[in-house]
């Protein structure tokens, strides 16, 4: 019987001794289980010349130092054990290194196919040479013929094992470096046909390693014999139907697309997809891609059923178009982060500048919308703050600004527009006796330019203008705009000026001026053609939008660290700067510890110190790996007080980002046991 003439599910069903093995050595739905196929047979001396393996000097565990001289490998300890190897913890001498040592199980060591799937699997992984897919070192036989492969020994553990306990986002950026491991072998033409958590290796310092090649297939072979060391199998709580009910030709890139939605459908639920009372009614269920009930609904879980669809077709066509979906939905969820923190802004206004309010809170949603031009609440709530702003400032007298919001959101018709066309009537009927100029300048809020459409020579500026740019009237009047030094960047006043050929009109116009002394100013520019007097002109407003910037800036600083200080929900709080190195203490940590206020915050070095030292290291390791991977940590220690006693405290920290995602501070508290 050949690979093309059997599946899995019918292999367990049709093999009567084999279905009650499986059962009998309490096979779990979440272990992968492995079938031979019964293959033609392929002489020993073929497999010799093919597969040239160095030998090894191996010490076992339980043979002496001086059993073995010098050996190359000595085996330190069990690191966990399958159905075909046994992975142990080895010194490798030559390197004078810690490695793990995968052997084929004795009992096997006379299978030829089942070393030519072990050699097999040692060169999927040699082939591989990728960040988040684990290294290997070296393959190799000892004396008694044992077949060896060393690898990279990870400090860590298995992501099974901490998936609880981490966060959603964790979670899911753990899959997204695991998914691109599975996208570079895919470029190489590799199946891993068996990714899961239990498969999944995490470092202690931020490493993300997929291991567990023993069932990796390459559809760029063309060498007929590969089908030969090839066993059916995977793990039925996460396998597509493709690999419970087809063959091996019917096992496409989409099977791991499969299996990464599967992993993400447990990361939401906390449990794979697949089910069963029995390990075949479990592969039965994945045969028919049964999937288990659940109540979580959320742009990820439909990310995770596109990609378990039954069809091959039907699911995502790439790894890179499952990573892409993901991806989206973070902006997404950004998206609606940015649109609660304009809500929040507003509601949370004391009043006193509502301008300045109403601006920041449309700059978030303008971006919320940017992020995610589908955030429908975004856009609604958007449209109700300008609404809000044009009526505040048409209370306030500001009846052009209101006016131009009008506009700008369609709401030119309303009943709110059509009072405030007739005030702006009204208004400019009184005008008339003022000045042609000043009427339009001199009493503007906004800073602003009148030019002459066809020399471009400013003819009339307003205060504002003068206070904001620091030039007087006599340095800017009769003179061409180019000649003023206004533009940091002359680009942009010629697509200004193009904006207006062509529409006759330019709304918020972001743009960069430059004041007299050279300071850079950041301002939005509203232009319009007008006729004074029979003449063709443009006025343009301008207005100052650096402090918003600023003031933006700073309040994301202050709601981070409020968020975080609320998170933490300590008393005694500290920060350490990264860049610095300086130590910071709130009152509260004096207290605790009861360092005198005026001797100041200690230096790190003096911090650590005051640690107990059978604790030291430990919390130096923690603060080290908040650095460097970005995650907040939680420590019991002994720290000395008052009179060199050691009082038993917890110390929490927090990293802190900048833009480009480096940790730049650690914030936290000190909490008494």
């Amino acid at each position: 019987m050949t690979t093309e003439s059997l599946n899995l599910l019918e292999t367990i069903m049709n093999d009567g001794d084999l279905a009650r093995r499986l059962e009998a050595n309490g096979s779990e739905n979440t272990n992968t289980v492995s079938i031979d196929t019964p293959t033609a047979s392929i002489s020993q001396g073929e497999a010799l010349g093919n597969n040239i393996v160095p030998r090894r000097n191996v010490a076992s565990m339980s043979l002496s130092r001086r059993a073995s001289d010098d050996p190359d490998y000595r085996l330190v300890g069990e690191l966990g054990s399958g159905g075909t190897a046994v992975v142990y913890q080895a010194h490798q001498r030559a390197v004078d290194r810690e490695v793990a040592v995968k052997m084929l199980r004795s009992e096997l060591a006379d299978s030829y196919v089942s070393r030519e799937r072990f050699l097999t699997e040692a060169r999927v992984i040699g082939g591989l040479d990728h960040p988040n897919v684990i290294a290997l070192h070296e393959v190799y036989v000892d004396d008694d013929a044992n077949l060896y492969y060393s690898m990279k020994r990870i400090d860590g553990t298995s992501w099974d094992k901490q998936i609880a306990d981490m966060t959603p986002q964790q979670n899911v950026e753990t899959l997204l470096r695991v998914a691109d491991g599975i996208r570079y072998a895919h470029s190489r033409g590799l199946i891993h046909r068996d990714i899961k958590p239990e498969n999944v290796m995490l470092g202690r310092f931020g490493e993300v390693l997929l291991a567990d090649w023993g069932l990796a297939i390459n559809r760029q072979d063309d060498n007929d014999e590969a089908d030969l060391y090839q066993s059916i199998g995977g793990t039925p709580a996460y396998m597509p139907p493709e690999l419970a009910t087809g063959f091996h030709s019917d096992i496409v890139l989409q099977s791991d697309v499969y299996l990464l939605g599967a992993t993400l459908f447990q990361i939401l639920t906390g449990f794979p997809p697949h089910d069963g009372k029995t390990l075949i009614e479990c592969i039965s269920n994945a045969s028919k891609n049964v999937i288990r009930e659940t109540n979580v609904e959320s742009e990820l879980m439909d990310v995770a059923m596109k990609a378990m669809e039954t069809n091959p077709e039907d699911r995502y066509a790439t790894v890179d178009e499952f990573i892409a979906a993901i991806k989206r939905h973070r902006q997404h969820e950004e998206s609606v982060r940015l649109t609660k923190r304009a809500i929040r802004r507003i509601e949370e206004s004391d009043g006193s500048e509502p301008y300045r309010d109403y601006s920041t809170a449309e700059t978030l949603l303008s971006e919320a919308i940017e992020l995610w031009s589908g955030n429908r609440r975004a856009i609604e709530i958007k449209k109700k703050f300008q609404m809000q702003l044009a009526k505040l400032a048409s209370q306030r007298g500001d009846l052009d600004l209101a006016a131009t919001i009008y506009e700008s959101i369609d709401e030119s018709e309303s009943d709110d527009a059509k009072r405030l066309r007739k005030q702006i009537n009204q208004r400019e009927v009184g005008e008339r006796k003022v000045s042609r100029y000043s009427a339009l300048f001199i009493k503007s809020p906004d800073p602003g330019l009148l030019l002459q459409r066809e020399s471009g020579k400013v003819v009339e500026l307003n205060e504002a203008f003068s206070r904001l740019f620091g030039f007087q009237r006599s340095e800017v009047v009769g003179k061409a705009i180019d000649e003023i030094n206004l533009w940091v960047c002359p680009n942009r006043r010629e697509d200004l000026v193009k904006a207006m050929e062509n529409h006759g009109e330019v709304d918020e116009f972001e743009a960069v001026l430059q004041h007299r002394d050279g300071r850079r100013v950041d301002v939005l520019i509203n232009s319009r053609s007008v006729k004074v007097e029979e003449e063709e002109m443009v006025v343009s407003t301008i207005r100052d939008i650096s402090l918003r910037k600023k003031a933006e800036q700073e309040l994301n600083e202050s709601r981070q660290r409020l968020r975080d200080m609320q998170r933490l929900a300590g008393l005694a709080t500290w920060s350490y700067d990264v860049v610095t190195d300086r130590v910071s203490w709130s009152r509260e940590t004096f207290d605790l510890t009861g360092r005198n206020h005026e001797e100041g915050s200690p230096t790190s070095k003096e911090y650590f110190e005051m640690v107990h030292p059978d604790d030291q290291e430990r919390l130096q390791r923690a603060v080290r790996s908040a650095i460097e991977s970005g995650i907040a940590y939680e420590i019991s220690i002994l720290q000395k007080v008052a009179g060199g006693e050691y009082r038993d405290v917890i110390v929490r920290g927090q990293p802190i980002f900048d833009d480009q995602g480096r940790t730049v501070e650690v914030y936290g508290v000190v909490l008494p046991k």
